[in-house]
């Protein structure tokens, strides 16, 4: 279980339950509204949900567990934990823009973000560039990364929409400061490469070496990964320790 302590957990049974064997991302949004909670919405069905949602007090709700998929980001949903926001739709917003997230929203928003990275380390503690399959796009991002005009021409769509702004302009513009208080802590540490070390005494055990610790269960993750530009090798087991050190130190 995946379930922030934190939280006032509002788990929809019938949201996406597939699990995800991959997580990337932490996608920020805007809900576009002035509810104090989105549970009325998302546990209608057939409505999409997303993993959380921050309030305008700062209080964060949960609606799936973060090892199951939602269905917030479209192309995006296998590998991203999606994160709803209050901002306050029809009186705050100005010139098609919602407003700042207010500091209880910063604060819960940046210790949300780092329980996340805590509990899910193949998410790197740094800005997301694009929504490009691969190293590029991980990290903490802005759903308008994938959304048209602002995708990348390689990127995935995180939304059919054209022209959305989710989170706004403002919103994005604070998300440095929230990524600053995921870096505080010291256990998360952002490794530029991977690698993935297969070893031959018992076939289907895989290892990703370069600081998470990560285990991979089975041959499908393993294809994930490498589908993601993560390079793999195969080794004896005496050769292990000494060419983990090589590849670390090159």
């Amino acid at each position: 279980m995946a379930l922030y302590p934190a939280a006032v957990l509002k788990l929809i049974p019938h949201a996406n339950q597939r699990l995800a064997s991959l997580r990337n991302r932490v996608n920020l949004h805007t809900a576009v509204t002035d509810a104090q909670s989105l549970y009325p919405y998302f546990s209608r069905p057939g409505n999409p949900c997303s993993h959380f949602y921050v309030r305008e007090d700062g209080v964060v709700e949960q609606y799936i567990d973060t090892k199951y998929y939602s269905a917030a980001d479209y192309q995006g949903n296998d590998a991203t934990v999606s994160i709803e926001t209050w901002d306050g739709y029809g009186r705050l917003w100005t010139s098609g823009q919602p407003p700042a997230w207010t500091p209880p929203q910063v604060t819960s928003l940046g210790r949300l973000c780092r329980w996340i990275l805590q509990s899910h380390r193949s998410i790197p503690p740094r800005l997301a560039e694009d929504s490009v399959p691969g190293p590029s796009s991980f990290g903490i991002s802005s759903h308008r990364l994938g959304v048209d005009p602002w995708r990348h021409p390689d990127g995935m769509r995180y939304s059919t929409a054209y022209g959305k702004v989710c989170p706004g302009d403002r919103r994005i513009a604070q998300i440095p400061t929230i990524l600053a208080a995921v870096q505080q802590d010291q256990t998360l540490k952002e490794v530029d490469d991977m690698l993935i070390i297969r070893r031959q005494s018992d076939g289907a055990s895989f290892i990703v070496i370069g600081g998470r610790g990560a285990r991979i269960a089975n041959t499908t993750d393993l294809q994930e990964y490498r589908s993601a530009g993560i390079q793999t090798v195969n080794l004896t087991d005496s050769g292990y320790s000494a060419a983990q050190a090589r590849y670390l130190n090159s």
